[in-house]
């Protein structure tokens, strides 16, 4: 029975706060003490998601909407634009880190020119995004993609170099080539660095699609905020941002189990 306590008094806990948001936003909601009442309670948010999910009518506290029924549609339409950006930035950024990381020459090349484009936000650069791939699904995958990049690059860089050192003196001193170490001691070595730069990536690449499309598409999560904006329909509004919420939090717990069999050996070392 102890055994249970414990846990049951975590639950509780970490469910605590939500519940008291929750019920300050119902009741300041329904005594119009937000926005003048134009922002919707949560229990209205909850039901436009419901019927965003299973159509018009599901729960009637939400006006019906033309996309009701359409969420795995819009889900699905950014779900792919994330996918394609994610894997073309995610590998461009492993690849140029690790070798950045391994040879100084290297570093030395790119690195400059990587950490001067870092800084500027990737908002300024959707005008340039829209004039060279118009509007559509292409300017949210080079976007994605954009902002995916740097992250993983700088985790992959730092993975690296901290592997450069005594563990790869000791591959070559037993007879490894370059080959060699950079396959067996330095990806390894670089591999916890790199999920962590994978699961900040992944972060962004959520927020970086729905500033997308925004200005860009006509579908998505972010498509439906703005136009649901656009048409006051506010608990869409909210609804989209549980979309978000939801699935930029899924996309987490679905890396850490990729790599959790790869980084056993890391779990392992931090419990000993």
């Amino acid at each position: 029975m102890r055994a249970w306590r414990i846990p049951g008094r975590r639950a509780l806990l970490s469910l605590a706060l939500p519940v008291a948001v929750l019920a300050a936003w119902q009741v300041a909601a329904e005594h119009r003490l937000i926005a003048n009442g134009v922002f919707p309670p949560p229990s209205v948010a909850v039901a436009a998601l419901v019927n965003w999910i299973f159509g018009a009518g599901t729960l009637p506290l939400s006006p019906p909407s033309p996309y009701d029924g359409t969420w795995l549609v819009q889900v699905g339409a950014s779900a792919w634009r994330i996918l394609a950006g994610f894997a073309i930035g995610s590998t461009i950024g492993v690849v140029f880190g690790l070798f950045a990381g391994v040879s100084l020459l290297v570093r030395r090349a790119v690195d400059p020119t990587i950490n001067s484009i870092r800084p500027i936000s990737v908002t300024a650069w959707i005008p340039l995004t829209l004039i060279f791939f118009g509007i559509g699904s292409k300017p949210a995958i080079f976007l994605t993609a954009l902002a995916t990049f740097f992250p993983v690059y700088i985790n992959s860089l730092d993975g690296a170099r901290l592997a450069e050192g005594k563990l790869v003196r000791a591959a070559l001193m037993l007879g490894a080539n370059r080959r060699q170490v950079l396959l067996r001691v330095t990806i390894p070595a670089a591999l916890p660095s790199i999920a962590v730069g994978l699961r900040v990536a992944a972060a962004i690449s959520w927020t970086t699609v729905v500033v997308a499309e925004m200005l860009g598409a006509k579908s998505g999560l972010g498509f439906v905020l703005m136009d649901c904006y656009n048409q006051f329909r506010f608990d869409y509004v909210v609804a989209a941002m549980i979309s978000l919420g939801a699935c930029g939090f899924a996309t987490d717990k679905l890396l850490l189990l990729l790599f959790s069999r790869p980084l056993r050996w890391v779990h392992q070392g931090a419990r000993s």
